[in-house]
C-alpha cells in the first residue's frame, strides 16, 4: 500500500474491519486495498483578493505568466474559477502524482440565455502552467460583466483518503454479491471519512484520489466524452464506456455550492470533475484535461 501516515490510515482499516455489515473479512481486506490517498481542500473567505501572488485560491483574479492574457471564448471572457498551486500541496501527493512545482488553472464560459456555466459547449480553459516564475495578477478585463467575478476564497490543502464511489467499476464485484453495496458498505464508511477523518471539511473540493460523485461514479462522463457517445447511445454501449473508464483518474473537484465563495451563483449545487488519461498522469502529461460536472 502507498506511504500514507499512518493515523488516518491505521483508523479507516479499523472502522472498515470492525464494520457491522455482510461483508466477509477477505471482500473487507479486498476493499480496504482500494483506499486511495487523496488532497483535501479547506477554503477561507477573504474580504478581498490580498492573498499573495501565486497562492492557491477560488475566484478572486488570476495569477497568470506575463504572456498569458485573460482567457477568451468565442469572443467572451471566461469565468475564473481557481488555482491549485502545486508547491503548496506537494507534501499531500504521497504517491507522487504531481510535478514540484506548477499551477493548475480553471476558466469557465456562462450560457448568457441561462446565466450558468455552459460546459457542454466546452466553453472552458483548463491548463497547467510548470513556470512560475514571473506571474502578475490580471486586472479584471473591461468587457467582463460584473457577474462574471467570483469572490476569492484562500486554499489551505489537507491528507485526506477516499474509496471508490459506489457506482464505481472498482466495486460492481461486491455490489452484484451482496445486492447493495451502497447500504452494506459505502454510506457508512463515506460518512466516517467525511465526519471522522475530514472533520473540517464541509465540501466536495479534493485533488486526486477517488472521485466522490455526487451521480454515478464520473469516470464514465470521462469515458463517454472521449468515445464521443451521445445520451441515447448510452445503454447500447455501456460495455464499451464501461471498458474505456477503467483508463481515467481523477484530478481536480471544484466544488460550486462551498459558503466561501459565490460559485453555485452560475453552478448551483453542481460540482465540477477535472480528469485525464491514467498514463497521462504518471507521465505528469496534462495536455488533454477532461471536465465534466454533476449535481443534485
Amino acid at each position: 500500500m502507498f506511504n500514507f501516515k499512518k493515523s488516518k490510515l491505521e483508523k479507516l482499516i479499523k472502522f472498515i474491519k470492525k464494520s457491522d455489515n455482510k461483508l466477509s473479512e477477505d471482500d473487507k481486506e479486498k476493499i480496504i486495498k482500494l483506499i486511495k490517498p487523496a488532497i483535501g481542500i479547506l477554503t477561507k473567505k477573504m474580504e478581498s483578493d490580498n492573498l499573495k501572488i501565486g497562492g492557491s485560491k477560488i475566484g478572486g483574479k488570476p495569477d497568470l505568466p506575463k504572456d498569458i492574457s485573460w482567457p477568451r471564448l468565442n469572443d467572451s471572457d471566461l469565468v475564473f474559477c481557481a488555482q491549485y498551486n502545486i508547491s503548496e500541496l506537494k507534501k499531500f501527493d504521497v504517491e507522487n502524482l504531481l510535478p514540484e512545482k506548477g499551477m493548475f488553472y480553471i476558466f469557465i464560459g456562462i450560457n448568457g440565455e441561462h446565466n450558468e456555466f455552459s460546459v457542454e459547449q466546452k466553453d472552458y480553459k483548463i491548463f497547467f502552467i510548470e513556470n512560475l516564475e514571473e506571474l502578475e495578477r490580471k486586472e479584471y478585463p473591461t468587457t467582463l460583466k460584473t457577474e462574471g467575478k467570483v469572490e476569492p476564497a484562500e486554499i489551505q490543502y489537507f491528507e485526506s483518503l477516499t474509496i471508490p464511489d459506489d457506482e464505481n467499476y472498482k466495486l460492481i464485484y461486491f455490489d452484484e454479491k451482496y445486492e447493495d453495496i451502497y447500504f452494506y458498505f459505502y454510506q457508512d464508511t463515506e460518512e466516517y471519512i467525511a465526519e471522522k477523518l475530514n472533520e473540517n471539511a464541509d465540501n466536495m473540493h479534493q485533488i486526486l484520489g477517488e472521485d466522490k460523485s455526487i451521480q454515478s461514479s464520473v469516470v464514465y462522463e470521462f469515458s463517454r466524452e472521449e468515445l464521443d457517445v451521445s445520451y441515447d447511445e448510452y445503454t447500447e454501449k455501456w460495455g464499451e464506456i464501461l471498458k474505456n473508464s477503467k483508463t481515467f483518474s481523477n484530478l481536480i473537484q471544484l466544488d460550486c455550492m462551498d459558503s466561501n465563495t459565490n460559485l453555485d451563483k452560475f453552478g448551483g449545487s453542481s460540482v465540477f470533475y477535472i480528469g485525464l488519461k491514467t498514463k497521462e498522469l504518471e507521465k505528469k502529461n496534462f495536455n488533454d484535461l477532461k471536465i465534466s460536472f454533476q449535481t443534485t
